[in-house]
């Protein structure tokens, strides 16, 4: 009998000793990098200790368009140092927001970015951060014709006047709704659409306020119910007309 207890002892001990590090550890932000790519800016937070989890990051101010957003990620005794960098027009920022949340505070020039989209990777750990560019994509690599997961696909744009008829196909959108938008040279919201569709759409979107003829985008976005950060975008280059 207190052969088989000392047995039951020693098994218990080394599967505590074998058990991964993520199981006890808590969640350490290690470090922040940021990089660009063809259409935004990549933020990359780097952790360590854990497993982080989607539903524990939150956009809490993703209206980016002012120069400014916020993500938070809520862990019970996430550790946080401070860390400021600094690349690509973008700062971020680093820091405890209470004993169980650290938040990244971002921030650019005013009009420079229009959305946020945050998402987890695994192996190793990190949390990336997406700003979108607001001004037309400057090139074939910055358009987006088919959205993470074919969640949005662009087939056409045809413009007629000033009118934009686009064509494309929806699925797995919350509620099958999404927003087609025209956006000028700076960025700015010149027409807007909202459309419900899950599969192919064919929809026209008539901006207004031109008075010049400038480069412009026109994109289809879905945005999280949760926090308003970007769920899905497809957007090309086009011409804007008075």
């Amino acid at each position: 009998m207190r052969a088989n207890i000392l047995r039951l002892t020693a098994i218990a001990f080394l599967l505590l000793v074998a058990a991964p590090p993520s199981a006890s550890a808590a969640l350490t932000v290690e470090d922040v990098r940021i990089g660009a790519q063809p259409a935004f800016v990549r933020v990359v937070v780097d952790l360590d200790g854990a497993t982080a989890k989607f539903n524990e990051i939150d956009a809490s101010d993703s209206a980016v368009r002012d120069g400014s957003a916020r993500v938070d990620i809520s862990r019970n005794g996430i550790v946080a140092p401070a860390i400021d960098r600094s690349a690509q027009g973008v700062r971020a920022r680093v820091s405890l927001a209470g004993a169980n949340r650290a938040r990244i505070q971002l921030t650019a020039a005013t009009g420079q970015f229009k959305y946020v989209r945050t998402f987890v990777l695994h192996g190793p750990e990190r949390i990336v951060i997406d700003l979108y560019r607001s001004a037309p994509p400057s090139s074939a690599a910055a358009e987006i014709r088919t959205g993470v997961k074919g969640c949005l696909t662009l087939r056409s744009v045809l413009r007629s006047g000033r009118t934009f008829r686009v064509r494309g196909t929806a699925r797995n959108l919350f509620e099958a709704n999404f927003v087609l938008r025209v956006r000028d040279a700076s960025g700015r919201s010149v027409g807007r659409r909202i459309v419900t569709a899950n599969g192919p759409w064919d929809q026209t979107v008539t901006p207004s306020g031109v008075t010049r003829a400038q480069a412009a985008t026109v994109e289809a976005v879905a945005e999280s119910a949760k926090d308003g950060s970007l769920v899905c975008i497809v957007q090309v280059r086009v011409a804007l007309v008075p």
